[in-house]
Parts: C-alpha cells; structure tokens; sequence
C-alpha cells in the first residue's frame, strides 16, 4: 500500500505541476473570498452568492493560503496541496472500505477524474468527500459518535452531503446523536456572525438561493432555456424525488446504498456541475458495477472537453462551434452510460 500511496502523491503533484498557470474563475473566487476574509470583511449574501455558495468554512483555508503565498499562482498551490492531501486520505479510506483491496486502491490512485478535478479544475469537492468515507468507515465499526461528527464536516465543508442523510441516519441506533449532525455548521456559522458582523439569515440565504447550472446535463439539456420558476420547479420536484427514492432505498451496505443514490442523481438531476463527477469516483470503485470502468473513462472525456479551454484556448471568448457539439454529444453518451451502468448495478 505504501508503494501505491507513494505513486498517486507523485502522480498528483506532477499535474499539479503542469497545470500550476491554469486560471478559472473558481480558482479566482478562492483568491478573492480570501482576501476579503483576511482582511476582515464580510462576504455574505452579495459576494457569496456569486463565489462562496457553502457554509464559512473554506473561506478560512482561502486566507491561510493569502496570508502565506507571495503571488497567486503561490496561493492556488497552497489550496491544491490541501485538496491533495484529503484526497490521499481518501485513497487510504478506500484501501480500507475495500477490505484492503491492493487492486482496488491502485485504481483510486490513477483514477483520472479526481486528478482533474483536484489539480486542473481546483475544486475542493474531495474534501467533503474524505468525511463521507470517514463516516462510512466509523459506521461500519460502530462508532456512531465519530460518525455523526464527521458527517457533520462533511456537511459544513459543502452542503452535498446532506444528500445521504436518510441512509446515515438508518444506521444511527441512538437516535439523540442526530441532533449532533448540525453541531458544526451551527458553531461555524456563529463564530463567523460574530467575528464579521454578519447573519445568520444571510449566510441561510447563500445557502438556498444556490443551485448548480440547470439545462446542461441529461433530460435538461433537451429543453433548451427555460425562465427561473420552471428551474426552480423542477428542481423541487427532483429533491422531493431524490430523498423519497433515498427513503424506499433499503441497502443496509452504506457503499451500495449511496451508489444507488448516486446513480439516480445522475440520471435525473436537473442542476448540474462537472465538479460532482468526483463523488461517485470512490464508491464505483470500490463496488466495481459492470462496465464502470467505460463510464470513468467517459467521464475523464466529458471533463477533457470542457478543461480544453483551460489547457489551451484560455484568451478565446466564444466556445468554437466543433468544441460545443463535442460537449454535448459526448455528454448525452455519458448521460445513457449513466442509465445503463445504473441499472446493470440495480441487477
């Protein structure tokens, strides 16, 4: 294990290395919220809304990183370091959830996806993911303590994760513990109310009026623009779906359960962003449907399509037409692979 630990820090900071000048504007909202929070000044709702949609957390991981890098290229090192680093403790979370499975943690570490994601896109969706796992792990040994805490990191690190609650909270014997799960985003989001004279409500309202982009991904993407009231209803309607399939869904296996719920959020979710990509990673691997390795692999196209802009067109305004078709013929592809590695996984 430690030869594949090894490999995958190697592998890691090599793109990281290579991709060290890429900018986007992710990368340049952590530079900002940073700098805004180093310097005292509150963020939320009007700044938030457009570049720190999560609870205050990250923001203070954003001003270490300002307040010891000397340029920005230094400062998006720093933050990528750091998704590294949970993303190693990922790995090892596999090699164990896999029951040591040397195969299994081999194809975490090469997987290409998070390697995108984490060190060309920047996006830190590897950190909620680590607590997740955590989670699953202090579950599966009984520690219904760790568990509930580490759920509730995972929560205050993005707000995703609230997506598994019911199967979570299934597994919880001592049902008082529940309460516990928002012990973190409440403690955070006080401290940050009484450190930067903000609100409660308006961090709340960050919160809600986020959505991922609709109309890019799956079944959306055949209805071309539709005005705010139809996303907002079908985004309802899609929630409203998703965590009655989540309370039908009666997998005791924490692993399978959330691969389940992954798929049918794939499959049917109407707001989306290439980023999520990163959350099934983990969870096909360790429980290996058929053809899963074919859907990494489009996956890794569908994220190459997009991320060319970043590698090599990075002062072009417009999408070339080729480049868009692309996009979208490969994601409708990826889209039915979703559909057809789903429902061989259900069998």
């Amino acid at each position: 294990m430690k030869k594949i630990f090894i490999l995958a820090i190697i592998v890691r900071l090599i793109f990281l290395y290579l991709f060290r000048n890429i900018s986007n504007y992710d990368l340049r909202s952590y530079v900002q919220v940073g700098e805004l929070t180093l310097k005292g000044i509150n963020i939320y709702p009007s700044v938030a809304n457009l570049h720190h949609p999560y609870l205050p957390f990250f923001l203070y991981i954003e001003a270490m990183a300002v307040w010891l890098g000397q340029s920005k290229i230094i400062i998006i090192i720093i933050i990528k370091i750091i998704n590294i680093i949970f993303d190693s403790g990922i790995l090892y979370l596999v090699y164990l959830l896999s029951k040591k499975n040397l195969k299994t943690a081999f194809l975490y570490a090469i997987n290409p996806v998070t390697i995108l994601v984490t060190t060309l896109h920047g996006q830190f969706d590897v950190i909620p993911l680590f607590f997740i796992l955590l989670t699953i792990y202090l579950l599966n040994r009984k520690n219904e303590l760790g568990g509930i805490l580490s759920f509730s990191f995972a929560i205050l690190t993005k707000t995703w994760p609230i997506l598994f609650f019911i199967p979570i909270m299934r597994r919880i014997m001592n049902k008082k513990l529940l309460i516990l799960i928002i012990i973190f985003p409440v403690i955070f989001s006080l401290i940050y109310v009484w450190l930067f004279k903000s609100s409660l409500f308006n961090i709340g309202k960050t919160l809600i009026y986020y959505q991922g982009l609709w109309g890019i991904w799956g079944w959306t993407s055949l209805l071309g623009k539709q005005r705010i009231l139809f996303q907002k209803l079908t985004t309802l309607i899609f929630l409203i779906s998703f965590f009655r399939y989540s309370w039908f869904n009666t997998e005791k296996n924490l692993i399978k359960n959330i691969l389940k719920l992954l798929f049918f959020f794939f499959v049917f979710t109407t707001n989306f962003s290439i980023q999520y990509f990163v959350w099934i990673i983990p969870f096909l691997i360790i429980e290996k449907p058929r053809k899963y390795i074919f859907l990494i692999l489009m996956i890794c196209i569908y994220l190459l399509s997009f991320y060319y802009f970043l590698l090599f067109c990075q002062t072009c305004k417009v999408t070339p037409n080729w480049l868009m078709i692309s996009q979208n013929i490969t994601g409708f592809v990826l889209w039915l692979s979703f559909i057809k590695v789903g429902y061989l996984s259900s069998k």
